[in-house]
């Protein structure tokens, strides 16, 4: 086979691909078939916004799907996390989305007179003062202990906690902590460890989760007259909340989620 005939048949074969993958959803398409259909279309409305950021500009979603009574208890245990599925779709395409992106799923016997003929679902795209991507600033005040600064604002996603602004390991390496108490001999500071604990925002959801970095002398939460212990080097972390205070050693901050 020459060069030519060869790129013919290259692109007569992405020409089959591409009509393979457009083609519509028939009416014998399977429920999961149909989910995934929905996910390319929501991901076909990220906009991107330049310097490779996306955003999705929609505080709401709307799935209307065709589910006939026979077929409903399937589409509905398909379609049952789809909200989390949406977001995990605009995750992976590096897509910046609304704080609280909400995903209703309707069900209709047939399909209106309005729609297209073959339809199997319709989504409708609702705008709001939420479609704008969410940004959340965190807000440390140092309470008991003494600190390079008594207060700070941070936007970004992690946020180091510790003895001294540049400490090092043993194999050199250099830690910067954000919120850096003094290494000085206060029998307070002398308690909160080098590389003691670690805020991390989750870029998604834009919750925010303390971590123990292997601290000896602990971390714990207070929240309403309770105790939440934070284990030592536990990769899930604790999620923590506006108002909280958190205890390091026998340090304390309180943070303010904005």
């Amino acid at each position: 086979m020459d060069v030519n005939s060869l790129a013919g048949f290259g692109k007569n074969l992405h020409s089959r691909v591409r009509t393979f993958f457009d083609t519509p959803l028939g009416p014998d398409a399977t429920p999961l078939e149909i989910a995934q259909a929905v996910l390319d279309e929501v991901e076909g409305h990220v906009q991107p916004v330049g310097r490779g950021r996306r955003v999705f500009p929609w505080a709401a979603l709307t799935v209307r799907v065709v589910a006939p009574e026979a077929s409903r208890a399937a589409m509905s245990a398909v379609c049952e996390d789809l909200g989390a599925r949406v977001l995990e779709r605009l995750a992976e395409v590096r897509c910046e989305v609304p704080r609280a992106l909400e995903v209703q799923v309707e069900y209709v016997a047939a399909a209106p007179a309005s729609w297209t003929a073959g339809q199997v679902f319709d989504i409708a795209y609702v705008a709001g003062a939420a479609s704008a991507p969410a940004h959340t600033v965190l807000h440390v005040t140092v309470l008991e202990g003494t600190a390079a600064e008594a207060a700070g604002t941070f936007v970004e996603n992690s946020v180091s906690i510790g003895r001294s602004a540049g400490p090092t390991d043993d194999h050199g390496r250099l830690r910067r902590n954000r919120v850096a108490f003094l290494d000085i001999a206060d029998p307070v500071n002398q308690t909160v460890g080098r590389a003691h604990a670690r805020l991390r925002r989750d870029p998604v959801t834009l919750e925010y989760r303390v971590f123990d970095e292997g601290s000896r002398n602990g971390t714990s939460i207070l929240r309403d007259g309770d105790v939440i212990p934070v284990h030592r080097r536990d990769p899930r972390g604790v999620r923590v909340r506006s108002g909280d205070e958190i205890h390091l050693g026998r340090a304390v901050i309180r943070i303010e989620i904005r």
